[in-house]
């Protein structure tokens, strides 16, 4: 029976037939050091096992829902979540992404100091052949700029906030990722948000894999969980990756020439009034909606009728 009392995070989980690594993302909460939570999963009509793994964990804090009706994205999934959740703060944390155990409290910490509204950490991208640096790339408390990219994952900020700003846009009304629009709506509404130089996730995007749904990929997040088992390890090993891409930044003159030459051409694309502002977007998905498409062909999922 679900308790009346309010916790102080409300946790939102899309997700779509991906059981064999939904309980990874599910125990990187568990191993937060925040306790005080209630974690709201929606499966965008799964038809696997997702309810099975779920209900394993026993866990009064772990609520699952399930759409009768494919939604076919996340958009859906997420704006039903939000309208469920009771906490303080609202966070999301993508069914592919890992926590690190104190991502939720050093970003509450600073909503708590700063009034800010919404405060997203950095995420650890891992790619196939290379990793990256996902959110703001500072080493101080910036405020978030609409050339930045920030996964959902990073994000934690006041429930008031989300039902405010309103609903997530569906995908197929885009170019871009829905949550990248959300932050662009929230920035042209004055909200005042602050990216925090830290890591908080460890990004395992399936929108970066070939096939991922598909092929029921896993072996990344057994991986990076058996490093979470021991905090030492997993810090090190994400303080050694962020070292080396830092030292690839400043010492290769080429990838810096062309990190500059990005964020330059997302400022002049910005100011043109042109959103989103990566020229990517405009050239390869200038059509609403190919973005998403595009994006279900890339994960190995069925091409959704059109709408």
């Amino acid at each position: 029976m679900q308790s009346e009392r309010q916790p102080l995070v409300a946790i939102v989980m899309a997700t779509y037939n991906r059981s064999n690594i939904l309980g990874y993302a599910i125990q990187s909460v568990l191993a937060s050091t925040v306790q005080d939570w209630e974690l709201i999963i929606v499966g965008d009509c799964c038809t696997d096992d997702t309810a099975e793994v779920v209900a394993a964990f026993g866990d009064a804090r772990i609520r699952f829902v399930n759409l009768e009706t494919n939604y076919g994205e996340q958009t859906g999934p997420n704006n039903l979540g939000v309208s469920l959740a009771r906490g303080t703060y609202l966070a999301f944390l993508n069914h592919d992404d890992l926590w690190l155990p104190d991502h939720l409290q050093s970003s509450i910490d600073v909503l708590e100091r700063s009034g800010a509204d919404l405060v997203f950490a950095q995420g650890l991208g891992i790619g196939l052949s290379g990793h990256h640096i996902d959110g703001a790339l500072t080493d101080a408390l910036s405020p978030y700029c609409p050339w930045m990219n920030v996964p959902a994952t990073l994000w934690v900020m006041r429930r008031e906030l989300a039902l405010q700003i309103g609903p997530w846009q569906p995908s197929w009304e885009l170019r871009c990722w829905p949550s990248q629009a959300w932050l662009h709506r929230a920035y042209r509404a004055g909200r005042p948000m602050l990216a925090l130089p830290r890591i908080g996730a460890i990004l395992i995007q399936s929108g970066r894999r070939s096939n991922a749904y598909l092929d029921r990929q896993h072996s990344e997040h057994a991986f990076w969980w058996e490093h979470m088992q021991n905090p030492v390890n997993v810090l090190q090993a994400v303080a050694t990756l962020c070292g080396k891409l830092s030292r690839e930044r400043y010492i290769s003159p080429v990838q810096c020439a062309l990190l500059a030459m990005k964020a330059l051409l997302r400022r002049i694309f910005y100011s043109l009034g042109l959103w989103p502002p990566q020229p990517i977007y405009w050239l390869k998905y200038w059509r609403r909606g190919t973005f998403l498409r595009e994006l279900r062909r890339r994960r190995g999922l069925k091409e959704m009728p059109r709408r």
